[in-house]
């Protein structure tokens, strides 16, 4: 039986938008930020590395099926950065409307559409490793820098960064290891990443 390639070319062009969505993320100590599709790929590799070194009792295709779809809605939402308070006030509507459109447009995947809400309901240890794990992620990269601050760039003060990650990173103990690690590094340079 043939498919129709049109439906592969308009998943494709899901995938190029993605790609277009820029994040208030970047890599160590340069200026352009990175896209989604970046992200997705960083948060699949952190959370294999994760489950692996650590020998955790999961499914590592749904680990990496949910790291590279947990973001798919941005291609229509946008990204939703955490100091934009008025973008956080819209951000669960746009998503809720973004996954009503991939369901509309890509009926013919429903592993996908079925992979989203099940990570979404953040039931499963596969889930609750990458839920945690993308919450770390930018704080990690950001904690690497060594010649420029984004959260300085953007004005983030260490109560607010502290306040919007650490009850989310503790859904997955490895991760919540590896963030209370990072808390302590970057506390020792607070000045350096977050100014007076």
């Amino acid at each position: 039986m043939d498919y129709p390639l049109e439906d592969l070319e308009q998943f494709v062009r899901l995938l190029h938008e993605v790609e277009r969505v820029r994040r208030v993320a970047r890599r160590p100590d340069e200026k352009q930020m990175t896209s989604t599709a970046d992200h997705s790929f960083e948060l699949a590799m952190v959370c294999w590395y994760i489950a692996s070194t650590h020998k955790l009792d999961v499914e590592y295709a749904k680990v990496l099926k949910y790291a590279l779809a947990h973001d798919l809605v941005e291609a229509y939402a946008g990204d939703t950065p955490n100091h934009d308070q008025e973008a956080r006030k819209t951000k669960a509507g746009r998503e809720a409307e973004a996954l009503r459109r991939l369901e509309e447009e890509f009926g013919e995947f429903p592993d996908l559409l079925e992979t989203i809400h099940e990570y979404e309901l953040r039931e499963t240890p596969e889930a609750k490793l990458v839920y945690a794990a993308d919450k770390l992620i930018d704080p990690l990269t950001a904690g690497m820098e060594t010649t420029q601050s984004i959260w300085k760039d953007f004005d983030m003060s260490w109560e607010s960064f502290i306040g919007y990650k650490s009850d989310k990173v503790a859904q997955s103990e490895p991760v919540l290891s590896y963030w209370k690690q990072l808390v302590g590094k970057l506390e020792a340079k607070k000045e350096f990443f977050f100014g007076k």
